[in-house]
This record gives C-alpha cells, sequence and structure tokens, in this order.
C-alpha cells in the first residue's frame, strides 16, 4: 500500500499541521501522544476493472483526528475535507488520482475524555 505515502504527504499541508503539528500516524498513534492528532488507515482496497484489465485500485481510508474539545474536533475535521476533497497527488512513485468523501462524524471517547472526528474518504490509485 504505497499510496498512504501520498495521504501522509496530503496531510502534512499547513491547514491540517496549523492544527495537528506533525502529530499522524498510520493507525495509531504511540501512547501518550498530546492532543490533537490524527491517525489513518486503509480499511479496504478494492479493484476497479475495464473489459480488457484492472483499472484502478480503490481504497477506503479512514482517517480520525482526536482533540480535547468538541470545537477542535469539528475544526480539525473542516481543515481534512479542505485538504482532501478531490485532492490528487503524484509524488515519492505515487499517484493518486482522486479523493471523494464519503461521510463524517464526531465521536466522544472517555478515560480520557477526548472527542474525535472520523472521516471517511475513497482514494482512486491507478494501476
Amino acid at each position: 500500500m504505497e499510496f498512504t505515502k501520498g495521504i501522509k504527504s496530503l496531510l502534512g499541508h499547513s491547514t491540517i499541521t496549523d492544527i495537528i503539528s506533525t502529530r499522524s500516524y498510520p493507525i495509531q498513534a504511540p501512547s501518550g501522544t498530546s492532543l490533537p492528532f490524527l491517525t489513518y488507515e486503509v480499511t479496504t482496497v478494492t479493484f476497479e476493472h475495464s473489459k480488457e484489465k484492472a483499472e484502478y485500485q480503490t481504497a477506503d481510508v479512514e482517517l480520525v483526528g482526536y482533540s480535547s474539545t468538541y470545537s477542535g474536533a469539528v475544526d480539525l475535521c473542516k481543515a481534512l475535507k479542505t485538504r482532501l476533497a478531490r485532492a490528487s497527488f503524484n509524488g515519492l512513485g505515487v499517484v493518486i488520482d482522486n479523493i471523494f468523501l464519503e461521510s463524517e462524524e464526531i465521536e466522544f471517547f472517555e478515560s480520557p475524555d477526548r472527542y474525535a472526528c472520523v472521516l471517511q474518504v475513497k482514494a482512486f490509485i491507478p494501476l
């Protein structure tokens, strides 16, 4: 799943790093990571075929931004949507043709108390 390098690079934009700094991690943040931070995980990869061959991988990616406040989670969700909606990436040996927003929600977790912005996106990667 080399294309996650492209996802990570897109998350390095100032609209997001102004909120989380460099605290974005694949799947799970290290124990004790200070808020706010972001995790990202590929949940499903499927292949889209033409009559002759496979044309694209489509990857469902879940991004979860954690914050100590509800408004912080909302702001992080807004920044993620602004940066990723219809985004493309071509670099680091990776091409992502397009990213579509799928869904979003805000959740509350206890022990320790924190809010999470959960954003589901679909990335289209040419083969």
